[in-house]
């Protein structure tokens, strides 16, 4: 009975328009990729198609292919957006300077200030640094920021 309704001409477009909104609630259903809005955008597409009397044949092509568009343009707008990825917790302290207030020798351990907050850092070059020395965070490594001149 599913067989002979899909391929009655009169409730084609209804058929794609119904898929079409499945396939958009699946796509609120679904957190981030926008994967389920390309194939809805595709099968309305299929749907005007048949609601002018386009074949079969011709309605599935299309919709496949404007399926793919889609999901090429959302994939490059959403690919630009999101591009520079913005650092959060410690690795936003990583390229930042920080004051000595705690001298660094090789091997122990000294104390930096970086935006008032104090961190346990060591030298990335067994360098000494002596107090109120300006420093460079360049990792992070457990606790402590490893840092450089």
């Amino acid at each position: 009975m599913l067989n002979n309704f899909l391929f009655q001409p009169e409730y084609q477009g209804y058929f794609w328009l119904v898929l079409a909104i499945i396939f958009l609630l699946a796509e609120i259903g679904t957190p981030g990729l926008f994967v389920f809005i390309n194939f809805s955008i595709g099968a309305f597409c299929a749907g005007i198609l048949a609601f002018f009397g386009f074949s079969l044949k011709i309605q599935c092509i299309i919709g496949l292919v404007v399926s793919i568009i889609s999901f090429l343009i959302f994939r490059h707008f959403f690919a630009n957006k999101f591009k520079d990825k913005i650092e959060t917790n410690v690795d936003a302290l990583i390229g930042k300077h920080a004051v000595v207030i705690k001298k660094i020798e090789p091997n122990i351990a000294g104390l930096v200030r970086i935006d008032n907050e104090t961190w346990p850092a060591r030298s990335k070059d067994n360098k000494i640094f002596s107090e109120r020395t300006i420093v460079k965070i360049v990792e992070i490594k457990g606790n402590h920021v490893i840092v450089k001149d």
